[in-house]
């Protein structure tokens, strides 16, 4: 279908008709879509999605679930305001409700809007209290219009600096109680509920406005006509803000500061001297440049810091190597020394731009050893052709041994302490997760999420939505409480998420808790009753429940079977020779000690249903227990990060060598069925690399695996 009209349901009388606006967000505009028809109740509604040409086919994602939903598909991005007006023309309801697609409403929110205009023939709008995803209250809530003095308090900043003075502040009505309802003049556009007839008398947006600020003129132009504005805090909403509109978008930063000047210029322009009117053009201009300066900052600030840090590190051993004091620096630092500063960095920078470390590996530890690894490679190589910089591959060498340790303790710190709703797979620790609501799907939910192996969420606990619903245990994981005690959950579980089920939880209860959550650092989800993803602040994951299996496995690879034997090889050789003295003390204090009787049967492959035996261990000693296994690993029986060792392993799948530790052993406490352990191993299989080694025998070191700690003290628990 091209921009034509479509035709809305035939409804002889419709209550309401929702109008929304697409780009590229079809998984939050199908939970809208949810959270709209369960607020439905009893009235008759008319829904129009106006698509503005997105790529990530969202009209056809959206029909197949929506079918009674009226589509509009555009050809061309036509803004927001020309994209609304098409469908507002439309409308047959009593009332419109102009909504933005990365909203959630909550089961009463039509019904309190809708009451109270009935109640109140002279209000022409009304909004309610809007959510930000982490429960704090969203001041544009209720707005006043940018009279010149307000706008010029936003623009220069002051309405941030005194976000409660009434007068610095008057632009989003500091000083207001957020539970205060009022007459207000400004709506946000995400979030409005008008009267039809009036918005079309308006004849909707003025389409002069592309993005942004057209929300501002439409509330002016509705007051003008005689109408108030009303902010009912009575029900709320919760708005995600996606992606799209981060400030830290240069587009959205002009955009967004040209348009207050644009409604000034609009409607008070008249009235003030020209020198007013291009101060606050300067004031516009010199706003939006800070603030794109200052996004720029947030944005350099990591690559400075990785090169801070690699040039102070390399300046340091090059001091060393030639005995320069610090204080002679500026007279003894050669110019060849940095060029070779100047060569490694810009390296590094290629590397890490390669690896995505600034943009969607901005938390990965596992990424930036790979960037400073091949960067001491490349460098290292070129010192080869130009000789007058030979001299620094051992300076290159203690570098990169100094930065392997400290950048990636950065971001395991950035990762653990300040990012807990990015990505989970680049932390140590597993997300900690609570899930909210309880329904027939709550066992295929868990299995599900437990299935996404680089998730790398551990669910420590279920909360009901009733009162009266038993405590128990679903999947291994325990019911924990009822909703109500989510706050104290979160506290004394210590849990990083908070994943809300919309399958049974109610959209109120979703955003009751984000208010009694609000100053907590919890990160809260919702998967939609579809179960097909989970949707965040500003991201979407999605569940694959259909496992591709390659048909030549990389971890059967000859090369990549050669680099793990050599890796293998060379880590358990260099253990064997720093512990050989140690080893022949212990034997000798051991004499005789290790338990002579039992063998155990640690892997069965499926195809010859032979047992593979291993080591006698010896009792209670877990360091001559850790030599034995080395020299295992040294002979190539074992490998270092394999196969769980397991007293018997039935139907497996694959042969491949035990090991020290694996995937599978690192997420262990989280994995309670064998299809599920399963999933993880043939993971590891289809994606493996000697990286992926790398990470998981960092991961097992840092996090001193118990299972085979266990096993290797003697304890049959090591099983």
């Amino acid at each position: 279908m091209n921009a034509q009209d479509t035709a809305s349901p035939g409804l002889d009388s419709v209550d309401i008709s929702v109008v929304v606006v697409n780009y590229n967000v079809k998984e939050y505009l199908s939970n809208l879509l949810h959270s709209v028809y369960k607020a439905q109740h009893q009235f008759s509604l008319e829904i129009f999605v106006v698509d503005n040409f997105s790529s990530d086919g969202s009209v056809e994602f959206l029909r197949e679930r929506f079918p009674q939903v009226a589509y509009i598909e555009n050809r061309e991005n036509k803004g927001f305001g020309k994209a609304n007006n098409q469908a507002i023309r439309q409308a047959k309801g009593k009332y419109t409700l102009l909504v933005n697609p990365d909203v959630l409403i909550g089961e009463d929110t039509l019904q309190v809007l809708y009451d109270f205009m009935e109640s109140s023939p002279e209000t022409g709008a009304s909004g309610c209290k809007i959510l930000n995803p982490d429960g704090t209250f969203a001041p544009e809530s209720r707005r006043s219009i940018p009279t010149p003095m307000n706008a010029m308090y936003k623009v220069l900043g002051l309405s941030k600096i005194f976000p409660n003075h009434p007068r610095f502040a008057s632009y989003y009505m500091g000083g207001r109680d957020e539970n205060e309802a009022s007459d207000i003049e400004v709506l946000s556009g995400s979030f409005m509920f008008f009267r039809t007839d009036v918005l079309q008398k308006l004849d909707g947006f003025d389409e002069r406005f592309f993005m942004y600020g057209e929300d501002i003129d439409l509330c002016y132009r509705t007051i003008k006509e005689g109408y108030s504005i009303r902010y009912i805090p009575e029900t709320s909403i919760i708005h995600y803000k996606g992606e799209s509109t981060k400030k830290e978008n240069l587009r959205y930063i002009i955009t967004f500061n040209k348009v207050l000047y644009q409604f000034f210029e609009k409607h008070y322009s008249y009235g003030y001297s020209i020198f007013f009117k291009y101060f606050i053009l300067i004031g516009v201009i010199f706003k939006s440049a800070a603030s794109y300066i200052f996004s720029l900052f947030n944005r350099t600030l990591r690559p400075v810091a990785d090169l801070l840090t690699l040039n102070l590190v390399m300046v340091g051993f090059f001091l060393y190597r030639y005995d320069i004091a610090p204080v002679e620096i500026l007279d003894a630092y050669k110019p060849v020394f940095l060029s070779v500063n100047l060569l490694h960095s810009l390296v590094y920078l290629g590397f890490a731009k390669y690896y995505g470390l600034y943009s969607r590996n901005q938390h990965s530890w596992s990424h930036v050893i790979k960037a400073l690894l091949f960067s001491l490679f490349t460098v290292a190589s070129i010192t080869f052709f130009f000789r007058d910089i030979a001299f620094s591959r051992l300076i290159l060498l203690a570098t990169t041994l100094v930065l392997l340790l400290l950048l990636p303790s950065f971001r395991l710190l950035a990762a653990r302490f300040f990012y807990k709703g990015s990505s989970a797979k680049d932390r140590l620790q597993a997300v900690r997760v609570l899930v909210a609501g309880m329904g027939e799907h709550t066992e295929s939910a868990i299995r599900k999420i437990r299935a996404e192996v680089d998730w790398n969420y551990n669910i420590i606990g279920l909360v009901t939505q009733r009162q009266d619903e038993p405590l128990q245990t679903i999947e291994d994981v325990p019911v924990l409480g009822h909703i109500s005690q989510l706050p104290e959950m979160v506290k004394n579980y210590r849990a990083d998420q908070v994943i809300f089920m919309l399958e049974k939880i109610t959209h109120l209860d979703v955003l009751r808790s984000l208010s009694l959550l609000r100053d907590s650092a919890v990160v809260c989800k919702v998967v939609p009753g579809s179960l097909d993803y989970i949707i965040g602040k500003s991201n979407v994951e999605y569940f694959d429940d259909v496992p591709v299996v390659d048909l030549e496995l990389p971890s059967l690879n000859a090369w990549n079977r050669l680099i793990k034997r050599v890796f293998d090889f060379s880590l358990s050789a260099l253990f064997l020779a720093v512990m050989a003295p140690v080893w022949v003390f212990l034997r000798v204090q051991a004499s005789l000690s290790k338990t002579s009787q039992e063998t155990v049967n640690l892997f069965i492959d499926s195809s010859t249903s032979q047992n593979v035996r291993f080591f006698t261990p010896y009792e209670n000693n877990r360091l001559l227990n850790t030599i034995e296994f080395m020299r295992k690993v040294f002979s190539g029986e074992f490998s270092l990060v394999g196969a769980p060792i397991l007293r018997e392993r039935q139907g497996s799948f694959v042969y491949y060598k035990p090991g020290l530790t694996g995937l599978r052993q690192l997420n262990e406490d989280r994995l309670f069925r064998d299809d599920e352990k399963q999933r993880q191993e043939l993971h590891y299989l289809q994606s493996y690399s000697i990286w992926k080694d790398f990470e998981i025998l960092f991961k097992y070191l840092t996090g001193k695996h118990k299972h085979f700690s266990a096993y290797l003290s003697g304890s049959s628990e090591g099983s």
